[in-house]
């Protein structure tokens, strides 16, 4: 059985789902570390005048510094659905496929979240489902795995009886192999390549997050993406 992890992310990049894709379980990272600069809370859109943007959800920071990413508390004191509702209607309403997915911004815009975790899951499992992935989904917090880094990562495939681990290449900086080795579990590595696909505004512009591919190519474009 193939295992591959990534902490839930705010409307992933494509690359997120070619490694869900080629894997049989996907378990969220939701008990590791929340880090502020990483994509749990935002993402990368193209906005009409032909540049990549951020839309970022606002959390609660004050005094939770090394809060978990399950931990992660959304501040809805500030209007945050309605600006990116507003900014994706603005940015994707005239792409061919806004409205096959007009679905999307109402789950994320629409449904009141208090969880950054719980947002992003959701969102993630629906976007899966709806692009035919077939990938099974598990929760790091309810493994009962302990350990960092590799340790934590052997501890996880340990505990979903996995013969081998995916890992995106940026691993290779970072991941202990012989820790791997000496579990039985075979290490391999993914690098997901974004291909040009017919975008608005402009020039093609790489590394957005995957609504960018299904709004202006549907699932035609995920399955050219590799991402099925």
């Amino acid at each position: 059985m193939i295992v591959a992890a990534h902490q839930p992310n705010y409307l992933p990049w494509a690359g997120y789902f070619y490694k869900m894709a080629r894997c049989d379980v996907f378990v969220f990272l939701d008990s590791v570390q929340y880090s502020r600069t990483s994509y749990t809370a935002r993402c990368s859109i193209k906005q009409s005048d032909g540049r990549a943007s951020w839309l970022s959800v606002p959390v609660l920071k004050k005094g939770r510094y090394f809060q978990n990413v399950n931990e992660v508390a959304i501040d809805n004191q500030k209007p945050w659905q309605s600006e990116h509702l507003k900014t994706l209607e603005s940015c994707y309403s005239r792409a061919p496929h806004f409205k096959e997915f007009a679905w999307l911004p109402e789950l994320v815009c629409r449904q009141k979240w208090d969880n950054l975790s719980q947002l992003n899951r959701a969102v993630i499992i629906k976007l899966a489902g709806q692009m035919g992935l077939k990938t099974k989904f598990a929760n790091l917090s309810e493994l009962g795995v302990k350990g960092k880094s590799t340790e934590m990562l052997v501890s996880l495939c340990n505990a979903l009886k996995a013969d081998e681990y995916l890992s995106g290449s940026g691993g290779k900086n970072y991941l202990d192999q012989e820790l791997f080795l000496q579990a039985g579990i075979d290490l391999k590595y993914t690098e997901y390549q974004p291909q040009p696909y017919p975008q608005l505004w402009g020039e093609f512009v790489p590394g957005l997050s995957v609504v960018d591919l299904l709004f202006n190519g549907g699932r035609e474009a995920t399955r050219k993406a590799g991402l099925l």
